[in-house]
């Protein structure tokens, strides 16, 4: 290396590893068999989740 380089650090992700709540998981909706992905907090899949309304402060929404 040359005088004039500086050094650089290398890029990586987060040292922490991704949060995991259980495997074998499965929807709460009743008849509804689909297995949750163990890094999915939920007790519900996709389809079946409750809506949930952002909270929008000061802002009009429509």
């Amino acid at each position: 290396m040359s005088e004039r380089s500086v050094p650089g650090t290398p890029f990586g992700g987060s040292d922490r590893p991704s949060r995991a709540f259980g495997s074998g998981r499965v929807c709460r909706e009743p008849g509804c068999e689909t297995v949750l992905s163990r890094y999915n907090q939920g007790k519900f899949c996709y389809s079946h989740e409750p809506m949930a309304v952002p909270r929008t402060r000061g802002k009009k929404i429509a």
